[in-house]
C-alpha cells in the first residue's frame, strides 16, 4: 500500500495521517501556557484497536515492562511474502512512495530519532537518551522560533563500530532537503540549520513551530543517514537504488534483486536485547492475495501481512496457520485526480460521489470477513486515533443516481443515446485504476462501474502492477481515478498529501505527495497554520476545518478503515508476532523477536 512524512502519509505504495488525543477548548493561551501544551504534545496517544480471531492468538509473554519477549530458539532462517515489491531502497526519493519498501528494508536496517511504538505513541529511540521536552530542557521556544537538542546514545554505531554522530543527523537534514526528486520536504524546510556541538548533540533549530517534528529524521518513515556513505555529498538521487550498503538498525541489507530481499543479523547493534534472534529472514514477493495466503498455506512462506481479500477468514483456516485482524490506522478511499478533466469541476466529482453506494462496497466486500467494519466519513484521519477525524462530514453522501444526475445535467451534461453523459462532445468516460491482482480492490472496481452506470458515468478499466502504479503512475499524476489506501502517523498534518505547494510538477522538480492535485489555498493555509499550532485545542478545530474543506470540494470518498491482517505458520515460528498488526510500521517491524519453533 502507499505512504504515508514528517509527516508523511502512505498510499499504498505512497502517501499517509495522523493522530493524538486532544480535547475542545477555543479560548485564547498566553504564550507561557503554548510552552505547557507543547510539553503535552509530545505525549502524543494513538488510540489503536484490533480484535483477535481465535486462530490469531500470539505466543509471547509480557515483561515487567510492558513490553513482549518470544520463547523461541536463536539462529536459523525465515522466508516471508511481501505483496508489493519496490523499485529501489532510497527513503527519501519516489521510492519511499511505497509502504513496502519500508516495511522490507529501512525500518529495519535504518536508525530512528524518534519512533511509534505498537500503541501508537512516540517514543525516544535507541538512537537517543531521551525524548526531548520542555521538562529536560531540550525544546527551547522563542519567540517564533523552536530549538530541539537531540542527546544521542554514545553506544550508538554503524555496523562497522564508526560512532552514529550529529554530523550524521546535519547530513541526513541536508539530504532529505537536497535530493533531487524527494519526494516531500514537509518539515524539513522549516529547519534553519543543524548545529552539532559535539559528537552527541544534534540541535535542530526551526524557524517557526512545527508540532510534527517527531516525524522527521524518525516517527513514520524517516530516518538517519550515515555521513560517511556519501562522499558525493547531500544528492541521494542516484544512490540506495538496490543496497544500503551501512546499518543502524538491528538487521543488515545482504542482497536486493526483484526475487528477493535478504535481511541479516547486524552483530554491532549496541542494544543486545534487540538484536534478531533468527540468522536471516527473507522476503520474496508474492502480488496478490490468493498468492500469498497459497504460499502461507503450502508452508513456502513462514508469514505474510495481506489486504483483506474477499473470503481471506476461510483461506486461512487451515491446520499449523494463525492470523489477527484488527483496525489499525489505514484507511482506502475513491481518488479522483483532479488535475484531470472533466474531474477538475467539483460538480462532475459530487455527482460522481452520489454515483457510489459505500453501503454495498463494504456490505460486499469487507463485512463478510470483517462484520464490525464501518463507513468512514472523514478523509485524512482514523476515528480510533485521536479525535482528529470529525466522523460526520462524509455521512450526509449517500448513493442517489438521480441526484447525480441531476446535478450533472445542471452542469451542462446530457444522457447520450447510450445512458452515458455527454458536454461537449465529451462522454463521461473516465479511467479507472486499481492494483492489477487485487481481488478486493478489482471487486470494489466492478460494483462501482455497475453503480455509477445507473447515473449516467462510464468507467474503463485500465489496472496496474502495484509498483508501476504507485511509484509511477500516481507520483506522476498520470491516473485518471484510483483506489488505494493511506498510513496514518500519530500526528494529524495532512499538509504533505493536500497542501498546494505539495502537487508533484515542474515548479517542484516532481516532488510533492499531493498526487490528488488538490490545490485549496484557503485549505492549504489552514494545514500550515495547523502544522504550527501547539495548542492541541485549537489544532483539532484547525483540523476539523481542514476535513470540511475535503469535503466541501469533493476530493476523495472515503470508504473504511481498512483492517490489516498477520498470518503465519504457529507450527513453525513463535514470538509476539501480532504486537504490530496494527501500526504504521507493518506487522514484520518486530520480527527481531520472531523465532523457529
Amino acid at each position: 500500500m502507499p505512504t504515508l512524512r514528517a509527516g508523511q502519509p502512505a498510499v499504498e505504495g505512497g502517501p499517509a495521517e495522523r493522530d493524538e488525543e486532544v480535547s475542545r477548548n477555543v479560548r485564547r493561551k498566553g504564550r507561557s501556557t503554548i510552552l505547557v501544551v507543547l510539553l503535552l504534545v509530545l505525549a502524543v496517544v494513538a488510540a489503536a484497536c484490533g480484535g483477535s480471531d481465535d486462530n490469531g492468538k500470539s505466543t509471547s509473554k509480557t515483561t515487567a515492562q510492558g513490553g513482549s519477549e518470544p520463547t523461541g530458539k536463536k539462529g536459523g532462517s525465515i522466508v516471508l511474502g511481501a505483496e508489493q515489491w519496490p523499485d529501489c531502497l532510497n527513503p527519501i526519493t519516489q521510492c519511499s512512495n511505497s509502504s513496502w519498501m519500508h516495511w522490507v528494508g529501512p525500518e529495519h536496517v535504518l536508525p530512528k530519532l524518534v519512533y511509534i511504538d505498537a500503541k501508537g505513541n512516540f517514543k525516544a529511540s535507541p538512537l537517543l537518551e531521551e525524548l526531548p521536552s520542555l521538562s529536560n530542557g531540550d525544546i527551547k521556544v522563542s519567540g517564533e522560533t523552536v530549538a530541539i537538542k537531540y542527546k544521542l546514545n554514545p553506544k550508538a554505531v554503524w555496523d562497522d563500530g564508526s560512532p552514529i554522530t550529529s554530523a550524521d543527523v546535519q547530513f541526513s537534514w541536508e539530504a532529505y532537503t537536497k535530493t533531487a526528486g524527494a519526494l516531500s520536504t514537509t518539515g524539513y524546510d522549516q529547519i534553519t540549520s543543524v548545529d552539532t556541538p559535539d559528537p552527541q548533540t544534534a540541535i535542530i533549530n526551526f524557524k517557526s513551530p512545527f508540532t510534527d517534528w517527531q516525524d522527521l529524521f524518525g516517527g513514520n518513515q524517516a530516518y538517519v543517514l550515515k555521513k560517511a556513505a556519501f562522499p558525493n555529498g547531500p544528492d541521494t538521487s542516484k544512490e540506495l537504488q538496490t543496497s544500503i550498503p551501512f546499518s543502524g538498525g538491528p538487521s543488515k541489507l545482504q542482497a536486493f534483486s526483484a526475487q528477493q530481499l535478504v535481511l541479516v543479523r547486524n552483530y554491532k547493534y549496541w542494544v543486545a536485547d534487540d538484536k534478531p534472534l533468527l540468522d536471516k529472514v527473507t522476503f520474496v514477493p508474492r502480488g496478490d492475495q490468493d498468492t500469498e495466503i497459497n504460499s502461507l498455506n503450502s508452508g513456502e512462506v513462514m508469514g505474510i501481512y495481506p489486504q483483506p481479500s474477499p473470503g481471506f477468514s476461510k483461506k486461512l483456516n487451515v491446520p499449523g496457520v494463525k492470523y489477527t485482524v484488527g483496525a489499525g490506522n489505514t484507511y482506502e478511499a475513491f481518488w479522483p485526480n483532479l488535475s484531470k478533466k472533466p474531474l477538475d469541476d467539483p460538480k462532475v466529482r459530487e455527482a460522481l460521489f452520489h454515483a457510489i453506494d459505500r453501503n454495498e462496497l463494504i456490505n460486499s466486500v469487507i463485512r463478510p470477513d470483517a462484520p464490525d467494519a464501518k463507513l468512514l466519513n472523514c478523509l485524512g484521519w482514523v476515528p480510533t486515533v485521536g479525535k482528529w477525524c470529525d466522523n460526520t462530514q462524509f455521512a450526509d453522501i449517500k448513493y442517489d443516481p438521480t441526484k447525480a444526475k441531476s446535478i450533472l445535467q445542471a452542469d451542462g451534461w446530457t444522457p447520450g443515446s447510450d445512458g452515458i453523459m455527454t458536454k461537449n462532445g465529451q462522454k463521461l468516460d473516465l479511467e479507472f485504476n486499481v492494483t492489477a491482482g487485487n481481488t478486493r480492490r478489482e471487486n470494489l472496481q466492478q460494483l462501482i462501474i455497475n453503480q455509477a452506470k445507473k447515473a449516467g458515468i462510464a468507467f474503463h478499466v485500465k489496472n496496474y502492477d502495484q509498483t508501476t502504479l504507485f511509484q509511477t503512475v500516481i507520483p506522476k499524476l498520470a491516473h485518471t481515478v484510483a483506489i488505494y489506501a493511506q498510513v496514518a502517523s500519530p500526528d494529524p498534518s495532512v499538509s504533505s498529501i493536500f497542501a498546494c505547494d505539495q502537487i508533484p510538477g515542474p515548479s517542484n522538480g516532481g516532488a510533492g505527495q499531493n498526487d490528488s492535485a488538490w490545490c485549496n489555498q484557503k485549505a492549504t493555509t489552514a494545514m500550515k497554520d495547523s502544522d504550527k499550532q501547539f495548542d492541541t485545542d485549537k489544532r483539532v478545530l484547525q483540523i476539523h476545518n481542514v476535513g470540511q474543506f475535503e469535503r466541501d470540494d469533493f476530493v476523495a470518498l472515503p470508504f473504511y478503515q481498512l483492517p490489516l491482517i498477520i498470518a503465519w505458520r504457529s507450527d513453525q515460528i513463535t514470538g509476539p508476532i501480532d504486537e504490530y498488526v496494527n501500526s504504521s510500521y507493518a506487522a514484520f517491524y518486530n520480527m527481531n523477536k520472531w523465532s523457529l519453533k
